[in-house]
């Protein structure tokens, strides 16, 4: 597959107007995305996530480095016309209806007549704001004025969407009807770069993860490559007296009672034998898993010496 993003020793140091060695915001950053992937890059505030995607867009020049869209540099006329951007507080003119708002940016993009009355309809139906489509941005919601802004950055049917916090501040329903709409684009074959501190939505939206911290990549790769393989099994059960958690605890097996069940934490290479034990002794099964880390605890353990 052809490489959408290109950046190569790409750098960015925020200077003061009064001299001094600047912020290094981001530090020789080398990252490839492919057409077709969704890649999350992922840190906590502060990292550099901004500050790569404005790079990206050529709202910033590098202090050092460049980067590529498409083969071309970024401030290419080319380049943009295939671009969608949606950022972390979108700002539209609140006397505009949502309808209104779509079609100015239409309008900006070349549509006119059919096609842009058309692509309208077809973006509000996916945002799920054909009913909507009247009402005055300034009664929108968090979540609508969200959803409009998704809809605004569709409207050229961009060959990479770029999207920054895309559920920052939204409750728990309107950040699940966004994830469904990156879900959708995802499965349509969109090339999309999201930017995010939610670790977990990261892990559930996106193909391939680039973790940034203090302006450095500590880790690129899919989520099984970052994820290292679960190391232990949980096994919980009802009806055990003492002497099977005894027997359990000789195998090297940790035991837990709580709520009337107890569980158990072994090896992998002890499951079999800890789960005999159990259902020989009277004991009934109740779950077996296999608890693998998330995105989160592996992140927090590539910092935690610099943290602490």
């Amino acid at each position: 597959m052809a490489s959408v993003v290109e950046m190569h020793g790409l750098t960015k140091v925020y200077r003061s107007f009064f001299g001094g060695t600047g912020v290094l915001a981001l530090n020789q950053l080398d990252l490839e995305i492919q057409e077709g992937e969704t890649f999350g890059l992922v840190g906590p505030n502060g990292s550099g996530k901004t500050t790569c995607l404005k790079l990206l867009l050529g709202l910033l020049y590098p202090t050092a480095g460049e980067a590529m869209l498409f083969g071309r540099k970024v401030w290419d006329m080319r380049v943009k016309a295939l671009l969608g951007y949606m950022p972390e507080t979108p700002y539209f003119y609140d006397h505009l209806s949502g309808e209104q708002l779509l079609r100015y940016f239409a309008q900006l993009f070349g549509l006119r007549g059919a096609e842009q009355r058309r692509r309208i309809d077809e973006l509000l139906a996916l945002v799920g704001l054909s009913e909507r489509r009247h009402m005055l941005l300034r009664y929108y919601s968090r979540g609508m004025l969200q959803r409009i802004g998704l809809a605004q950055a569709l409207l050229n049917d961009p060959a990479l969407l770029i999207v920054d916090e895309v559920t920052s501040g939204l409750d728990p329903v309107g950040a699940h009807q966004i994830r469904s709409l990156i879900l959708e684009l995802k499965r349509q074959g969109k090339t999309i770069l999201l930017s995010s501190h939610l670790l977990n939505e990261v892990q559930t939206l996106c193909d391939r993860v680039g973790v940034l911290y203090r302006g450095n990549l500590k880790a690129c790769g899919t989520i099984d490559e970052l994820l290292p393989q679960p190391s232990q099994v949980v096994i919980t059960a009802l009806g055990l007296e003492a002497p099977t958690v005894a027997r359990l605890e000789e195998l090297g097996a940790a035991c837990a009672a709580a709520d009337g069940m107890v569980r158990v934490t072994v090896a992998p290479e002890q499951a079999e034998q800890a789960v005999a034990v159990i259902q020989g002794d009277g004991g009934r099964l109740h779950e077996l898993t296999r608890p693998r880390p998330t995105l989160e605890e592996v992140f927090m353990d590539m910092v935690r010496e610099e943290v602490e």
